[in-house]
């Protein structure tokens, strides 16, 4: 009996391993008779804001910027002022040495004094030297008058002495005192008239002599008056004062130098700047003013600034086979540039948005196939983690940007899986594998 049980056993383990082997055999040809997977990547689809920017190159500018330099040629005596200084409209920023000119002003304020003073104190003796003339004149018209009425005595006692010697009543001795007598009045008369003409012409003299001194002192006075003019213009020209408020960027002179117009000291507004940029001929159709932008500085590759398009150039500059667009483009935040983060000369990368969609399903451009004038993607649906199978999802694509399309389609919404790769393999019903996105 106990050999029976022993062979009994031993057909039981044979058989348990026959089972297994069999067992196994049958997994391994059903695996390799089971469905096919195609291999691929896949992305879930997200719904949110597109954007799409053109993008060009340029320079920051500054809206005021100026050369300044001194009016006239001097030595520097102060700078008041460094590279880097931001300064307000009316500040002194440097003069020179005014040593020589404030001299020569106050000398010419001096003599300017002086020939007042003696303007004035001529005008008071031409008053009085004039009073005298015409006190003379009237003297010599007084003699005159008297010489005339003496004249006319004289003649009417001659009458009366012929008459009366006529008659034999006067003697002969009377006639020639009569006669002498009117001779006399007659030579009196003649010394009052030339007296009275020399009177009259030394007042005449006098007026044409005190209208040239007066002219003399006026003119001696203006040109005075014209020297302290140019002179004080001098001084104010060697003064350079900021004409706006800005930053001084650089000081083409020392203390102590020799300087004139050619010798400079740079100002900018940099509380003005801009953008100019320029963008090919081909997006002009896209550009216009109002359009919002972001600058990229090419020094800080990370920093975006906002900005706006100011203007879009009507011409396009042609440089050979090609043309450019020149787009002027402001800064949004007054904060950036106060901050440093762009300065003037700085090279750029304008990125204009030309289209912004609000809440549309965004696709990476890979994911999509273009057929006939079809453009369509595949959709995975999952059976179990990493496996699923693909249907053929018809979209219609809005606008792309370099990396996704904005697209509408009703098979699809948002977080589903499409594929991304071996796209060619593929068709309605596929079944495919993928590494299972993260959760």
């Amino acid at each position: 009996m106990k050999r029976n049980v022993g062979a009994v056993a031993r057909w039981i383990v044979i058989g348990i391993l026959v089972v297994a082997v069999a067992a196994a055999a049958f997994a391994l040809i059903r695996r390799r008779s089971g469905p096919k997977f195609e291999r691929t990547l896949v992305e879930a689809i997200v719904q949110s804001e597109f954007i799409r920017q053109v993008s060009g190159t340029g320079t920051v500018e500054a809206a005021l910027e100026r050369n300044l330099s001194f009016k006239t040629t001097g030595v520097v005596d102060r700078i008041l002022v460094s590279e880097g200084d931001s300064v307000s409209a009316g500040d002194l920023l440097a003069s020179l040495d005014t040593a020589s000119l404030e001299r020569d002003l106050a000398s010419s304020r001096a003599s300017l004094s002086s020939a007042r003073a003696d303007a004035e104190r001529l005008a008071a003796q031409q008053v009085i030297d004039r009073l005298d003339s015409e006190t003379s004149l009237l003297s010599a018209q007084s003699s005159v008058d008297t010489a005339n009425q003496e004249l006319a005595d004289a003649q009417k006692n001659l009458d009366t002495v012929e008459r009366l010697f006529d008659t034999g009543a006067a003697s002969q001795n009377e006639l020639k005192a009569a006669q002498d007598t009117l001779a006399s009045a007659e030579r009196r008369l003649n010394q009052a008239r030339i007296a009275l003409e020399s009177a009259q012409t030394r007042l005449e003299s006098f007026d044409q002599l005190a209208s040239a001194q007066r002219a003399s002192n006026e003119a001696q006075i203006s040109q005075l008056e014209t020297n302290i003019a140019n002179l004080e213009e001098q001084l104010n020209e060697a003064s350079l004062t900021a004409p706006f408020s800005g930053t001084v960027t650089t000081i083409g002179f020392e203390v102590g130098d020799q300087v004139g117009v050619s010798q400079t000291l740079s100002l900018v507004d940099t509380a003005g700047l801009f953008v100019r940029a320029n963008f090919d001929e081909n997006r002009a159709a896209e550009l216009k003013a109002g359009q919002n932008a972001s600058i990229t500085p090419d020094a800080n590759a990370d920093l975006e600034l906002s900005a706006n398009v100011r203007r879009v150039s009507s011409v396009a500059k042609r440089s050979g086979n090609t043309a450019q667009l020149e787009v002027t483009l402001d800064f949004d935040n007054p904060e950036d540039i106060a901050q440093g983060l762009v300065r003037p000369g700085y090279t750029v990368t304008a990125r204009i948005t030309v289209n912004d969609l609000q809440d549309v399903l965004l696709i990476p451009l890979e994911a999509i196939t273009e057929t006939d004038g079809e453009s369509y993607v595949y959709k995975v649906s999952e059976s179990e983690p990493g496996q699923g199978s693909v249907e053929r999802a018809t979209v219609t694509i809005l606008d792309r940007n370099a990396t996704f399309a904005a697209v509408e389609s009703a098979p699809l919404k948002a977080s589903d899986l499409i594929a991304l790769i071996n796209l060619d393999a593929l068709e309605s019903g596929t079944q495919v594998s993928y590494e299972p996105l993260a959760e």
